[in-house]
């Protein structure tokens, strides 16, 4: 199959933003600004349906980060201080471990809008990779990554579990930490990580995507080919193409071909015929094409653009083109 999808999560709308900005000034009730999240959500699941999105999701507008709701949700981890999101102009709350990392329950349910996905589509999630949160927290528990590597895991195998029961299909795995240049493993912990990731996707029937982002994915080949998961993603503003070249592929790619973080639209032949190049000498099982990394760089209406160049570049690999 060709499939498409934004690879995390969406920016909110310029409403949503006033309406946070007032409710933190006590100038909008707790009922108004629930109602202003639904009516952003309801914007963005409309703009992925409305391209033909094959893979949707609510937009995780309520997530403060990506890993928040890990933060907030699981016994043993803290809300810690805030530091620089890799190298972007964005930020994160710190993981402050604190004890044995437990899970008390549904973690994301209550920041999501399941209710308000559509029925035609696959339901994507999307959550951090044991490697990033792991590598991003701080561990003042364990003193040892792979043990607090493999505890996380667990918590977010249970979750993923959850997830699923609620309809959702497809469940992305974010992990730039994986291939940034300053976070990425050594060759023997990228072998070890095969085994925690063999916790975290066990016993699910959804399909599962590594995602890497931020970094070179050429730095975790050939390990990553062997790794417990339906696919692997690229992000190709940051891979050169000639590194997939050849690759034996057990499952499907997933190619961040729309740069979500630049606001230049980009020209829908020009993409199709980049990913045509590749496919040339790459034959995965499945092919999903995608933005680079998480769109809540971008403002919603150059979001929306990209998702409909997107759209049009999954049609085109399909044969509109």
């Amino acid at each position: 199959m060709i499939g498409s999808s934004v690879s995390g999560n969406l920016p909110r709308t310029q409403e949503l933003i006033a309406k946070t900005r007032a409710y933190d000034r006590a100038k909008l009730s707790d009922e108004e600004l629930e109602a202003a999240y639904v009516e952003a959500t309801k914007r963005v699941i409309e703009g992925q349906a409305k391209a033909g999105l094959s893979h949707v999701n609510d937009g995780l507008l309520k997530w403060q980060d990506l890993l928040r709701p890990f933060s907030q949700g699981l016994g043993g981890v803290e809300v810690g201080p805030m530091a620089r999101w890799f190298n972007n102009n964005t930020f994160y709350k710190v993981p402050l471990v604190k004890g044995p990392i437990t899970y008390k329950g549904p973690v994301t349910e209550g920041l999501g809008y399941r209710r308000l996905l559509p029925k035609g589509a696959t339901l994507k999630a999307v959550l951090p990779a044991p490697y990033t949160f792991a590598v991003l927290a701080t561990d003042c528990h364990y003193g040892d990554a792979s043990k607090l590597q493999a505890a996380y895991a667990e918590a977010l195998n249970q979750e993923a579990r959850h997830l699923e029961k609620l309809g959702y299909g497809y469940i992305q795995l974010s992990d730039p930490a994986l291939v940034y240049v300053t976070t990425k493993p050594t060759k023997k912990e990228l072998k070890a990580y095969g085994k925690v990731l063999e916790v975290a996707t066990s016993g699910l029937k959804a399909k599962t995507c590594l995602q890497t982002f931020f970094g070179d994915a050429g730095d975790i080949l050939p390990e990553a080919l062997a790794y417990p998961v339906s696919d692997l993603g690229v992000d190709l503003y940051e891979t050169a193409p000639e590194t997939l070249k050849g690759l034996k592929l057990k499952g499907g790619l997933s190619l961040g071909l729309i740069d979500a973080r630049n606001s230049t639209i980009e020209d829908a032949g020009e993409i199709t015929t980049a990913a045509k190049q590749i496919l040339k000498t790459v034959n995965p099982k499945d092919l999903y094409v995608s933005t680079n990394c998480d769109a809540d760089f971008l403002t919603w209406e150059k979001a929306e653009e990209k998702i409909g160049v997107l759209a049009r570049v999954a049609e085109n690999l399909r044969g509109g083109a």
